[in-house]
C-alpha cells in the first residue's frame, strides 16, 4: 500500500470519533490503492484489508453501541454506572423456643455465625413477664426512650421459668409507663446489664438494642435488638452473632442493618420485607478478591475496598449508596461519586 495515509485514516488515528462512519467511499479508496499492486500481492492485501475494515467497523461500533460492549470484566467500568446491591431472602430455620444449637450446625452466611433466621416474631421472640416480687433487685439503670434495665437474682421461692439452679444474677427491664410495676420482663443473663444499651431504628421501627463487643470466644460481636409494639407487646426483634448497624442507605425511611463480620471479612446488608429477612453481600456486590480487605464507615456510610496490586503497590476504592436506589457507586477522593 502507498505510504500516504488517506483521509479516513488520519481520522481514525485522531480518535474514532464516534460520529464517524465506514463509508462505501472510505472502502473504494482501500480497494482502489490495493488494485494498483499487482497480482497475487493485491489478492493477499485485499484480504488482508478486509480485516482492517472489519476491525475499523468493530471499533466504530464498540464506541457507538451499548456501553457492556466494551469488555464487561473490566475493573473499573461498571463503577461509574453503579453496582446493584442485589437481595434475596435467607434460608435458615426459624428458631422456636427451647431450639439449641451445636457447632456442627451450619452457619446462615459465610463468616456470620448464627444458626438460625436471625429475625423473629412476636411468637418465637416472646418474652417471659414474671412478678416483680420474685426478684432480688441487685441494680437498676434507666434507658431513655424505654425503660428501666434491671439486674436480680431469683428468690428461692419463685417459680419463674427458664431459671438456672445457682445463685446467677439476670437481667430483664420494665417499660416507662410501669413506675410501680407489677410484672417485668426477664431477659437474660446478668452479663447482659453491662453491655451497651440504647435506643434507635431498625427497618422503620424504635427497638431497644444491646450490644456487646468480643463478646465470644472467636472476638464477634453479639447484638439483640428489642421491639415494642403498639399494643404495647414487647418482644425480642433480631439478633446477630456479628457487629451491627442501623443506616437508611437507599433513602426510603428503612433503616438497613450493615452487619460486620472478623470471620471471612463480611460485610451483609439485611432488609426486612413482609415479616421476611432479605440479605445482600457487599463482598460480592464489589466484585472482591480473596485477597482484598473490605470495611465499613458508619459515619459516612461508606463502604471502602482495599486491593494489593503487586509489587508493594495497593489501592483504595470508596463505595457508597446512590440516593433513592440499591446501587453502590465509586467516590472520588473529595467524597463525590463519579457518575
Amino acid at each position: 500500500m502507498n505510504d500516504r495515509p488517506v483521509d479516513w485514516e488520519s481520522k481514525v488515528k485522531q480518535g474514532l470519533f464516534a460520529e464517524e462512519i465506514f463509508s462505501s467511499d472510505m472502502k473504494r479508496q482501500v480497494i482502489d490503492t490495493l488494485d494498483r499492486r499487482p497480482g497475487s500481492f493485491s489478492r493477499q492485501w485485499k484480504f488482508l484489508a478486509g480485516a482492517v475494515a472489519l476491525s475499523i467497523l468493530s471499533a466504530i461500533f464498540a464506541i457507538n453501541g451499548p456501553f457492556d460492549f466494551i469488555g464487561k470484566g473490566a475493573s473499573g467500568l461498571k463503577d461509574e454506572t453503579g453496582m446493584p446491591v442485589v437481595f434475596q431472602p435467607i434460608i435458615a430455620p426459624n428458631w422456636e423456643m427451647g431450639d439449641t444449637s451445636n457447632l456442627t450446625d451450619p452457619d446462615i452466611l459465610p463468616g456470620l455465625s448464627n444458626k438460625y433466621n436471625p429475625l423473629r416474631n412476636k411468637i418465637n421472640g416472646h418474652i417471659a413477664q414474671i412478678p416483680y416480687s420474685d426478684i432480688q433487685l441487685i441494680d437498676e439503670k434507666p434507658i431513655d426512650g424505654f425503660g428501666m434495665a434491671l439486674r436480680y437474682t431469683l428468690k428461692p421461692d419463685s417459680v419463674t421459668p427458664h431459671e438456672t439452679n445457682g445463685d446467677v444474677d439476670y437481667f430483664g427491664f420494665i417499660l416507662n409507663e410501669s413506675s410501680r410495676p407489677v410484672n417485668l420482663y426477664h431477659y437474660g443473663y446478668g452479663h447482659l446489664y453491662d453491655l451497651q444499651i440504647s435506643m434507635t431504628r431498625l427497618f422503620g421501627q424504635e427497638v431497644l438494642k444491646i450490644e456487646g463487643a468480643n463478646c465470644r470466644t472467636d472476638g464477634e460481636s453479639c447484638v439483640w435488638y428489642i421491639r415494642k409494639d403498639s399494643d404495647g407487646q414487647v418482644y425480642s426483634y433480631m439478633s446477630l452473632e456479628a457487629a451491627s448497624y442501623e443506616r437508611d442507605l437507599d433513602g426510603d425511611g428503612r433503616e438497613e442493618a450493615v452487619v460486620v463480620t472478623r470471620k471471612q471479612n463480611q460485610i451483609y446488608i439485611f432488609k426486612e420485607q413482609g415479616g421476611q429477612l432479605l440479605w445482600s453481600s457487599v463482598r460480592e456486590t464489589l466484585k472482591a478478591n480473596q485477597d482484598d480487605i473490605i470495611q465499613y464507615d458508619d459515619t459516612s456510610g461508606t463502604f471502602t475496598i482495599h486491593s494489593m496490586l503487586g509489587e508493594g503497590k495497593d489501592a483504595d476504592n470508596v463505595y457508597a449508596y446512590k440516593e433513592g436506589s440499591d446501587l453502590l457507586i465509586r467516590m472520588d477522593s473529595r467524597g463525590r461519586s463519579h457518575q
